[in-house]
């Protein structure tokens, strides 16, 4: 098996990511469809961190991707920066072979040694607490509507990162800007 290397995304990178991030979400049960069309508008987000946009090569071919942006968690006594990251994307002959943990792995530590907070996510609760991240209700943080369910997870990036922090994690509104007709139309582009 090729070496994976791990390495920043580059301007010419980008429709292979969003190729990949629609290959690896269309049939996903919890996918909404607007995977690629998110990893497409998130470059241009002012939340999106360029430092944190990782790709996976094997054999010169881009065959996984993660990417993060700026968060926030807003509470009573004060507002903190953190991170989430998403989409995370594999292509699907090269899924359970360890890219993805490669990707998070890298990011994280990298997130880390720039000196964030923490990295709050959603997403699967069977797969991210082998890195470390348990329920964000655990750390006292919400979703931006008080809401709290398993797959809302949080990982302080160094002892005590969360300590005496309790909010509503507020996410880059280009999360919510994606609508399933603009979604539809984006992914015409990876069906042909």
């Amino acid at each position: 098996m090729e070496k994976i290397i791990l390495r920043l995304e580059r301007p010419e990178d980008y429709r292979a990511v969003e190729k990949i991030t629609y290959e690896a979400f269309k049939t996903t049960p919890h996918a909404g469809g607007d995977e690629a069309l998110l990893a497409h508008k998130l470059r241009d987000a002012a939340a999106f961190v360029p430092e944190l946009d990782f790709v996976a090569e094997r054999a010169g071919q881009i065959v996984g991707n993660i990417m993060y942006s700026k968060s926030k968690i807003n509470g009573e006594d004060g507002t903190w920066e953190t991170l989430t990251f998403g989409p995370l994307s594999v292509l699907p002959a090269c899924q359970g072979q360890g890219i993805g943990s490669a990707l998070v792995r890298h990011s994280l530590e990298a997130a880390e040694k720039m000196g964030f907070r923490a990295v709050l996510i959603f997403g699967h609760e069977g797969y991210y607490p082998r890195f470390g991240f348990v329920n964000a209700a655990q750390y006292g943080i919400t979703t931006a509507d008080g809401q709290n369910f398993d797959a809302f997870m949080a990982l302080p990036l160094y002892d005590g990162a969360l300590s005496g922090i309790k909010g509503r994690f507020i996410f880059d509104p280009v999360f919510e800007s994606l609508d399933k007709a603009e979604s539809d139309a984006f992914n015409l582009q990876f069906r042909i």
